[in-house]
């Protein structure tokens, strides 16, 4: 008869759930029928249970409310004392359907003959005590992930500082880069310029070189002719 459920048209609490009935049509997250074991009246009921470490945050990227209850409902599950009190109660009357003023009146009168030390007290005391300690469960997960976001959005300024740094020194390289790019072209527009001259000269030298041999040469087969001629 044991179950968590969260009624989803409830007012919005911090409160346990479990699976609804089968009938029920409404979307709440499902969980195993969990079977009670109610102890004797004289059984003492445990107090200060620490909750479990079970985080309610996700860490696997889970962002549904429904699939979030879940876990809630993992931690609701292992807070409960022992004894009957407002967690039996609650189930019992999540059992009849729905959790309403009808359905915890009559699971509290039943379960009343199980453990006599059942009181409204000692419902709201309970049911007051497993919402606190969600809280405080959710508190502390809260702040883990609170430090987790804080070194995560460190990690973001200074990986986008590093980027912007590097970025800033790529682009100077760039600018510079450019510039030498834009000397270069200049100085290969003006190689031509620059030793056409000198080329032009060298032959011209070359050419008068070759001319003024030329004519001392012709000089010379002239005066060699003559004494070939002149001279026995």
């Amino acid at each position: 008869m044991k179950k968590l459920i969260f009624e989803d048209d409830q007012p919005k609490q911090a409160s346990p759930a479990q699976t609804p009935p089968t009938t029920a049509t409404n979307n709440t997250p499902e969980r195993p029928r969990v079977t009670p074991s109610y102890p004797t009246a004289t059984t003492p009921m445990a107090t200060g249970k620490i909750p479990p470490p079970i985080p309610i945050t996700a860490n696997d990227g889970t962002t549904d409310l429904k699939e979030m209850k879940l876990k809630v409902y993992a931690i609701l599950e292992k807070l409960n004392e022992q004894g009957v009190d407002f967690f039996e109660v609650w189930n019992a009357a999540a059992a009849m359907g729905k959790v309403e003023e009808n359905t915890l009146k009559a699971a509290y009168t039943s379960l009343k003959f199980v453990d006599s030390s059942l009181s409204k007290d000692k419902l709201l005391a309970t049911g007051t005590n497993y919402a606190d300690k969600l809280k405080e469960t959710i508190a502390k997960e809260s702040e883990q992930k609170q430090a987790e976001k804080k070194r995560t959005e460190q990690d973001r300024t200074m990986e986008i500082a590093n980027l912007n740094a590097e970025i800033k020194t790529i682009t100077e390289n760039i600018a510079k880069l450019q510039d030498d790019l834009q000397k270069k072209q200049l100085a290969l527009g003006q190689v031509n310029e620059k030793y056409e001259p000198r080329i032009k000269d060298i032959e011209q030298k070359i050419n008068i070189g070759n001319a003024a041999v030329d004519e001392v040469v012709t000089e010379i087969n002239t005066a060699l002719q003559m004494i070939n001629q002149s001279i026995t």
